[in-house]
């Protein structure tokens, strides 16, 4: 994985070799933002907020280092589908979780390259960080992966 000495997220660009992960994190609900905000900076990452999609379209318009977006597709002005619709059409590339209750977006396939899901429930903030390293260590510099273990 990529982490720093301290085991935090981070990003070792040569042009910027201390910049840290920059997430977006989408929740209707302002309680899971703030505790996903916590939870993944107290990580290392930088993180981001929106509460709807089109928050989250306006901020990956308008953004273009945001390195991946965890979603909660129960999103009151958009539906899943037509979300990751228009992130697959803007950045092709960009890694997403939807993170939900709903095991029925676990079949989600379409969209973004490289899309994953973690099930909202007791103790999966720690899976959602485990998936967020994982993705972010396969599509930023394998390199580093591979020569760390």
């Amino acid at each position: 994985m990529i982490v720093d000495e301290k085991g935090k997220g981070m990003c070792m660009d040569a042009d910027s070799p201390n910049r840290r992960f920059t997430i977006l994190a989408a929740d209707r609900n302002p309680h899971v933002r703030d505790f996903l905000k916590r939870e993944m900076t107290a990580e290392g990452f930088h993180v981001d907020l929106a509460k709807n999609a089109r928050e989250v379209l306006e901020r990956v318009y308008q953004n273009e280092s945001i390195d991946l977006v965890i979603i909660d597709p129960d999103m009151p002005d958009a539906s899943k589908e037509e979300l990751l619709a228009q992130l697959s059409d803007r950045i092709p590339n960009l890694p997403v979780v939807i993170h939900s209750f709903s095991t029925d977006d676990a079949a989600q396939t379409k969209g973004p390259s490289d899309v994953a899901f973690v099930e909202k429930e007791g103790g999966s903030i720690e899976a959602l960080k485990t998936i967020v390293m994982e993705i972010l260590s396969r599509t930023h510099r394998p390199a580093l992966s591979n020569s760390s273990g």
